[in-house]
């Protein structure tokens, strides 16, 4: 495994590359504060946004994305309404409360499903005229349920997302820029639920399987560990894209035998498979005469020379099943660092028509291999490049960034205004039985709690993952505290619900992560669903926020109660009993404590099924460690800590 590296930290290394994206593309701006790429200035008629996640600024551009937004190495972008913006026509004075239409195109990983799940809640709430819909790209076969000994089928963390991802972006790209035909017309323009159509029944028909022979290597990171390393001679079948484990380690007997390997997984998912929702049928997924796409990705290591030679294999092996594709691509278009393998990828493209293609319909109908043949400036995408003839001024683009918000804060300012059926009113601390300052002692007592057990979060959680959540809760204590300490949070001067907002977007800025986002995600649902409570009993208000907050969590993670995360302690905190008992005394108080933390207990028993927790701990040794110690959820633990820590702030222990 090559670790040797140029850069020697990876401090900075996302926001030069970024640079360096936009450098090669005249048409792209970078709003450096939200690590946005964006089309500084799209087509007049352009009234569809397409936005996507880290690895994709070289995929921004006319024809393609019309932003990307990016986080840390292997981390989710951060959510940034901004995103949902960049790139579009700034609108007219008399404009501004037109419908805006964004596509997310989100890869199935819990941190970017969570992250761009925060950009979509906060996006409806604060922007009324906002279409937002989201398309889940999830191709990978090689985590789909497979029958144990027993006949019991093993927990799935459910299809990744993988390089087939950049298919998606470049046919919804060319669909949003041109229409149905991939040429633009007047007759019929590109709309949003059509385009919404066609993302989710291409990656219905989409199928992933990714192959390496080692790990990527990280600048400024440690060697590989022992459990990291491939012995020589040896292929891991179906890793992900974040340097996640893959389902097996087998001997490579020859390029001809994995290439087999793969194509047997990729034809053996079954036409039921739709998306993230398996349900496997025995049908063949592609039938005699259908229309094919093969998508060869270099996951950054392999060279060319070998990349041509494996082309060839793949042609060959899908010949023997009668498969013709009638494209072919082939290059590094999303790589896992400089990690030695690749991904195949296949698209059926008579099924895709079948589901978006009405026989009955006026609709002009679409083509998908006319959609690949557009032309996009996307200069990472195998098409022109387009280049001004005039020099580049940085100053005046610098410029451009900042004017490009100005439209937005105006729509934001006329679409509040204009929205009466919002009541931004909410519940006192006294009406739902604390006095600000007991709420004040709590939020201490429950950073301080968290700051208690960080070395025990961190010992969980390196059983399980990469060990980082109890910095993680660490880093978001501290920002809640810090933010106290400077009246950035100031529980006395405001509401119920801005507080609550508060405490989310310092989460969202400290944490990072899964842990970060759902924590976002639930604060912001929780404060809007306050400010909307109709009711006039403060506990009823109560209880319908906390169940609304977990609803729209649970709109944007599958996790569920028995799935060993830290959604089994969250359940019963949002129980219809719990806001009752907190109106009534301080005593009744330990009730809510008690019911989050035997449930954070109780995932000492469970069974990961959800998460990196499920395929890190696949491992013969690993798992008898964990059963040996009993450890709980990580996320339950600490959310445990939190509830319990603000009992005894508020009680004044």
């Amino acid at each position: 495994m090559a670790d040797k590296h140029i850069f020697s930290s990876p401090d900075g290394l996302v926001l030069a590359s970024l640079k360096g994206a936009v450098a090669l593309n005249p048409t792209l701006r970078l709003h450096l504060p939200s690590r946005t790429v964006y089309i500084a200035h799209p087509d007049p008629s352009t009234h569809i946004a397409l936005v996507t996640n880290p690895a994709h600024a070289g995929f921004t551009g006319h024809g393609m994305l019309t932003a990307s937004v990016s986080g840390d190495i292997f981390a989710s972008p951060n959510a940034i309404l901004f995103a949902a913006f960049a790139g579009l026509p700034p609108p007219r004075l008399s404009e501004t409360t037109r419908p805006r239409d964004v596509l997310v195109i989100i890869n199935n990983y819990t941190g970017d499903r969570l992250n761009f799940g925060l950009a979509i809640e906060r996006a409806r709430a604060r922007y009324p005229n906002l279409n937002v819909a989201s398309v889940l790209n999830a191709d990978d076969v090689s985590l789909l349920p497979q029958a144990t000994k027993d006949g019991q089928e093993q927990p799935i963390v459910g299809p990744r997302g993988l390089a087939g991802n950049i298919l998606v972006c470049k046919v919804l790209g060319a669909y949003t820029a041109f229409g149905a035909k991939g040429v633009s017309t007047e007759s019929q323009r590109p709309t949003f639920v059509r385009a919404k159509r066609l993302g989710d029944a291409l990656v219905a028909n989409l199928r992933s399987i990714g192959a390496a022979l080692g790990h990527c290597h990280v600048p400024g990171r440690n060697v590989h560990s022992g459990t990291e390393i491939i012995e020589p001679g040896f292929v891991e079948l179906g890793l992900g894209l974040h340097n996640e484990p893959g389902v097996r380690r087998v001997s490579l007997s020859s390029p001809t035998w994995l290439v087999s390997e793969m194509i047997k997984m990729i034809r053996a998912s079954g036409s039921g498979w739709i998306g993230s929702e398996v349900n496997k049928n025995g049908d063949e997924w592609i039938r005699p005469g259908d229309a094919t796409i093969l998508f060869l990705n270099n996951l950054g290591g392999i060279s060319q020379l070998e990349m041509g030679a494996i082309l060839e294999i793949v042609k060959n092996e899908l010949a023997t099943y009668g498969i013709f594709p009638v494209r072919i691509y082939s290059a590094p278009f999303m790589t896992s660092l400089n990690a030695p393998g690749f991904s195949i990828s296949l698209v059926n493209v008579t099924r895709v028509h079948a589901l978006v293609n009405d026989q009955t319909s006026e609709e002009e109908l679409i083509d998908i291999l006319a959609l690949l043949d557009a032309p996009t400036d996307a200069h990472s995408w195998m098409g022109t490049r387009h280049w001004f003839l005039e020099p580049r001024r940085i100053a005046v683009e610098e410029l451009e960034v900042e004017e490009t918000l100005q439209p937005i804060s105006h729509v934001s300012a006329n679409a509040s205004s204009s929205n009466t059926q919002v009541t931004f009113t909410s519940p006192t601390w006294e009406a739902l039985g604390f006095t600000p300052s007991e709420v004040e002692q709590g939020i201490r007592g429950a950073c301080n709690a968290v700051l208690g057990v960080e070395s025990e979060l961190t010992k969980f959680d390196t059983a399980f993952g990469d060990g980082d959540c109890g910095e993680t809760f660490s880093r978001g204590a501290r920002s809640i505290l810090s933010g106290l300490n400077t009246d950035i949070l100031n529980v006395r001067t405001s509401s119920t619900a801005a507080f609550l907002e508060g405490v989310g977007e310092l989460v969202e800025e400290s944490m990072g992560g899964t842990i970060g986002a759902i924590f976002s995600i639930f604060f912001a649902a929780w404060s809007t669903a306050l400010r909307t409570g109709s009711s006039m009993d403060p506990a009823s208000v109560q209880e319908s926020a906390l169940r609304k907050a977990l609803a729209a969590l649970s709109a944007h993670t599958p996790a569920r109660p028995g799935d060993r995360t830290i959604v089994d302690a969250l359940v019963p905190l949002c129980a219809p009993e719990v806001p009752q008992i907190v109106t009534l005394n301080e005593n009744e108080l330990e009730y809510p404590a008690r019911m989050v933390k035997e449930a954070a207990e109780s995932t000492r028993h469970m069974r990961a099924r959800f998460g990196r927790a499920v395929y890190v701990g696949r491992g013969r040794e690993n798992a008898d460690f964990v059963a040996r110690e009993e450890l709980p959820d990580p996320g339950a633990w600490g959310l445990a800590a939190l509830v319990e820590g603000f009992v005894r702030g508020v009680q004044g222990r």
